[in-house]
């Protein structure tokens, strides 16, 4: 019985560790970015791509939100869902610094605060998580193009496009921490599922004025 409960506290030592060199991987990759900030051109644009996500409440809570709902999934979900909104991020991105027409991107922005807000008071381990990731693959598409339209002038695409990608991942491992942390207390889970209800209302207000602004 010693021997199996060892085992147990290893392996969650080793899943927290883990965790830890991810964070402080991405928070190395963020510094020399930070540093250059001031020099202008090029590394400015990949100073304030850092920045960019987290400079709307809509980004940030979405991005968030990914983790959060990755990390209730369990097992590979909390690496392949936060996987996915990247990767089609990085193409939406790329679409929008090209000014490819994709209609509608502000309502896939609404709908993916108030869907994945949804996601956290209803997700549980075991659920299937294909409608998750399906969802995802729209939602990164729409901020990433939302992102690349925004570009500045003076900044390289590819370095502005490497730090928007740099500062999501980091926002992601945010949410996939904060979601490993109340799946371990019952107490903490009801707290997280009240703040996706939050989540979900305030994407309710996003969605209310995104369809003002078509209108």
């Amino acid at each position: 019985m010693r021997h199996l409960l060892g085992n147990a506290v290893l392996r969650h030592g080793s899943s927290k560790a883990n965790v830890g060199r991810l964070t402080v991987g991405l928070l190395i990759l963020l510094l020399p970015a930070m540093a250059r900030a001031h020099a202008g051109g090029a590394d400015a644009g990949l100073a304030g791509a850092l920045m960019h996500p987290v400079s709307g409440l809509d980004h940030l809570l979405a991005m968030i939100s990914v983790g959060v709902v990755s990390a209730q999934l369990g097992g590979a979900n909390v690496w392949r869902i936060p996987a996915t909104f990247i990767c089609a991020m990085a193409a939406g991105t790329a679409l929008g610094i090209a000014q490819w027409l994709l209609p509608h991107v502000e309502l896939g922005i609404a709908a993916s605060v108030l869907v994945l807000g949804l996601g956290i008071v209803v997700a549980r381990r075991h659920l299937p998580a294909w409608p998750i990731i399906a969802m995802v693959l729209i939602f990164g598409a729409c901020h990433g193009y939302a992102h690349g339209l925004e570009i500045p002038g003076s900044a390289n695409p590819a370095l502005f496009t490497l730090g928007l990608l740099i500062s999501t991942s980091a926002l992601h491992v945010c949410g996939v921490l904060v979601g490993q942390l109340t799946t371990r207390q019952s107490w903490l889970g009801r707290g997280i599922r009240l703040a996706g209800g939050v989540v979900a209302a305030s994407g309710v207000a996003f969605l209310l004025q995104a369809l003002g602004g078509i209108a």
